[in-house]
């Protein structure tokens, strides 16, 4: 993704390129409960370092404090996905202070979460409306770890390539976030996609195949070294397509 998926702050049309199904507001996605504990306790750690280079200010709170503000909103789908109300609410906390430039009772409040989740999903209270977030942050995470992103676009693109093995437990955490974020992103639609009733169902016909591939490919990894290794780069080339003929379409 980079070069046909170059996610870029402060272009929302740009960022509309990875899309998913339009609704009102975001709902857990459908993966295991054990997949969003896992990826939680990863992201949790991944919060609290993000806030602390965000906390130093100038560039490194603008590169670091979008992509801060999208993992404690991830977190908390994931409470909400898991019957945490704790961690949700905790989680939209810590979103809100890093939106008031807070940085310090950022921190302070992700030191306090914990992962305790597993139990039935929370009936969905709106998170998207919450802590103003919007897509330019949702798709923040996919830029690079330099410039205060998680990476994702250039992990995906290397584990296609080979060049970082596609490790099932690599994966699962990749496309768990994938699907998370597409769960917001169908928020936030792009104004091209609802122009028509044609470009209406691009959009949703590439976003329902895009959850579907991320559902897929969490489903094979979770099998841990009895997963298809096959069939992982294959869904994974399948992720970039989706992902690539989306942003192809929608970008200005």
């Amino acid at each position: 993704m980079t070069t046909r998926l170059r996610l870029l702050v402060g272009s929302t049309a740009l960022l509309a390129g990875f899309c998913f199904l339009t609704s009102a507001a975001a709902a857990p996605p459908t993966l295991p409960a054990e997949t969003y504990k896992k990826v939680a306790e990863t992201d949790l750690a991944q919060l609290q370092e993000h806030i602390a280079t965000a906390a130093k200010g100038g560039q490194d709170a603008k590169r670091f404090g979008p992509t801060a503000k999208t993992l404690a909103m991830m977190l908390a789908m994931y409470g909400e996905a898991t019957g945490d109300a704790a961690l949700r609410d905790g989680a939209v906390k810590v979103a809100e202070a890093i939106q008031a430039k807070d940085f310090a009772a950022a921190g302070t409040a992700a030191k306090a979460l914990a992962i305790k989740g597993g139990g039935k999903a929370l009936a969905p209270n709106g998170l998207a409306g919450k802590a103003k977030f919007g897509l330019e942050e949702v798709m923040s995470p996919f830029r690079g770890s330099k410039v205060g992103g998680l990476n994702i676009e250039k992990d995906l693109r290397e584990m296609i390539k080979g060049t970082t093995p596609a490790d099932p437990a690599a994966v699962q955490v990749l496309v768990a976030r994938t699907a998370v974020l597409g769960e917001y992103t169908a928020s936030f639609p792009n104004e091209k996609a609802s122009i028509n009733a044609s470009n209406k169902a691009k959009w949703e016909k590439w976003s329902k195949d895009m959850i579907d591939v991320s559902k897929k490919l969490d489903a094979e990894a979770s099998k841990g070294k009895g997963g298809d290794a096959k069939e992982i780069a294959k869904l994974l080339k399948l992720l970039d397509a989706k992902c690539s003929d989306c942003h192809n379409e929608f970008r200005d």
